[in-house]
């Protein structure tokens, strides 16, 4: 990529943010994390103790909000006065902090408690997972007031339950939901969080309740206005859920019913306990009298590694060595960077040509032609249907799409306006756009949906959902899976990749030295980098392995 530099290491002072803060006066007691982890999806808590101080009750009831999750918060509901049971919404949100650095308890008065606790992300009531960013603190308060026992009891607390990040991985699973893209021939995930117990019943309801906020422009459903859950659980037994609706779903269209079919079956067999759906309408299966074609789902880019060799001409990876496309003529005049392939092999491969322009990549029988002429392009991105997709790193807001057969068209992105863009990559699905934006104080890494207009074609973006908080630089990025990217930057001091899940966390993998390009085919094992002096690396183990050496630039198709 033109203009690409070094990640940088940003020192900065952690900044205190979400909920609260810690206190600042009143000396501070360690505490305890919420409760230990117990093992396969069950922790355990203890009832209150007579003659428990409001200390004790506020560290009890957070070991039994954590326990709430397998015995419907009963437990920690004896934590609490008579008003506050029936006030408090444990499913409000959970706030997951950080392990390492224990629950902070401040040194009670006789009525009040407060627990502060590093936050690493929150999951709201919908199941959306959204990651905090590196050094958010929050502070909770607990009212205490005696009861008629003259014990003490929480009367007031916020909603909401606190969770350790180990009990959190122990209680909780990322259950993607199935929503179709606008032409209704594929599947688009909608990534939630929601505990192991009854997880099947959480998806469904999920499901009914529609796409998320942020990726709601970009797909359909077929799921019925008024469709819900006739009893409010799904049953899974011997691998089979069976799913009870209500008569709306009778509504829908033959056609629809299939889709919805399909929705819901790779919403379900994602979790690992089924393997086969059962829909039922007033315990009578659901009557399906249509056919469609299979959904695609998680569409592949295939194991072909494209790249630039040192002499500046196409070639691919196929593995074991590099291989000049037979019909590649040398590129220098062009002084290329960044080739993007397309998802259909019809349409040719295009490429930046010094920095302000994208061009199709001449071959021994065809020459070279501009679609678009800009200043300093961002690399261009192939998505379905033949778009390509760049920008300038500086404009006012909008992104430029070029078709090979000269089409262009402009989309507004407000949201951008004043930012510098370092990256872009459309998923394979063609429902979602990755940026990397930076302004003078921070990088961000975002995902938006894809909203198409009234020709099927791309419309605009809809709202950022920010992913990656714990990086701190960010030079590149690529879809490595329907739900998760892999981003080229940097967090706390280290130069690395880092695997980042669409609303999910993000996982540091090992350095690799003088790293400056990423790409990626289905899967983390799939994941190849190059490096300032043309090594290319794969995966090797946990680690990297050197697999070829002369080249610069690869890429997968999109």
């Amino acid at each position: 990529m033109r203009g690409k530099r070094a990640l940088i290491a940003v020192l900065t002072t952690l900044v205190l943010a979400g909920c609260g803060s810690l206190p600042t006066s009143g000396p501070v007691e360690p505490g305890v994390e919420a409760a230990p982890d117990e093992g396969v999806g069950y922790v355990v808590a203890d009832d209150p103790h007579t003659g428990d101080t409001p200390s004790q009750i506020v560290r009890g009831f957070q070991s039994a909000a954590v326990a709430g999750i397998a015995d419907d918060f009963s437990t920690a509901r004896k934590f609490l006065s008579q008003s506050a049971k029936g006030e408090w919404d444990p499913a409000a949100q959970v706030v997951i902090y950080d392990g390492a650095a224990p629950l902070a308890y401040s040194k009670p008065d006789d009525e009040s408690v407060k627990v502060s606790a590093t936050v690493v992300a929150t999951v709201d009531e919908n199941g959306v997972y959204t990651a905090a960013a590196p050094g958010t603190t929050t502070t909770l308060s607990y009212e205490l007031a005696r009861n008629a026992a003259g014990e003490w009891r929480i009367s007031e607390l916020p909603d909401g339950v606190l969770m350790s990040e180990v009990n959190f991985g122990t209680l909780y699973r990322k259950t993607p939901l199935y929503f179709l893209t606008a032409d209704a021939d594929t599947l688009v995930p909608d990534v939630r969080w929601y505990p192991q117990r009854n997880s099947a019943t959480y998806a469904v309801r999920g499901l009914l309740a529609g796409a998320s906020e942020w990726l709601a422009p970009a797909v359909i459903s077929a799921v019925p206005t008024g469709t819900e859950l006739s009893i409010d659980s799904v049953t899974v037994t011997g691998g089979t859920a069976t799913v009870p609706l209500t008569s709306a779903v009778q509504t829908a269209s033959a056609e629809d019913r299939a889709l919805l079919v399909g929705q819901i079956e790779a919403t379900l067999t994602a979790l690992p306990q089924v393997q086969s759906v059962q829909i039922t309408v007033g315990d009578v299966p659901l009557e399906v009298n249509a056919t469609i074609p299979p959904l695609e789902q998680d569409p592949g880019v295939g194991r072909t590694l494209t790249l630039l060799t040192a002499g500046d001409r196409l070639a691919t990876f196929n593995g074991s060595e590099v291989v000049p496309n037979p019909d590649s003529v040398p590129l220098d005049p062009l002084d290329p960077s960044d080739p993007a392939v397309p998802l259909d092999s019809n349409l040719p491969e295009v490429m930046l040509a010094g920095d302000s322009r994208v061009v199709t990549a001449p071959t021994t029988q065809s020459s070279s032609d501009t679609l678009v002429q800009g200043k300093q392009l961002l690399a261009p991105s192939y998505g379905p249907k033949g778009w390509i997709w760049t920008a300038e790193q500086n404009n006012t807001g909008q992104l430029v799409l070029a078709r090979p057969d000269g089409q262009t068209k402009v989309l507004p992105a407000p949201s951008l306006d004043g930012v510098k863009r370092r990256a872009l990559r459309v998923s394979r699905d063609g429902t979602r756009l990755a940026l990397i934006a930076a302004t003078d104080e921070s990088v961000e890494v975002s995902v938006h949906a894809i909203t198409i207009d009234d020709h099927g074609e791309p419309g605009g973006l809809g709202p950022a959902l920010r992913v990656g908080r714990i990086l701190t630089d960010a030079t590149d990025v690529v879809w490595v899976g329907e739900s998760t990217l892999a981003v080229l930057g940097v967090s706390k001091t280290n130069e690395t990749v880092h695997e980042v899940e669409v609303g999910g966390r993000t996982t540091a993998l090992p350095s690799v030295e003088g790293t400056v390009d990423i790409a990626a085919g289905r899967g983390m094992r799939n994941v190849y980098l190059t490096t300032s002096d043309g090594r290319l690396f794969g995966r090797s183990g946990n680690g990297w392995a050197v697999v070829a050496d002369g080249v610069h630039d690869p890429t997968f198709p999109g």
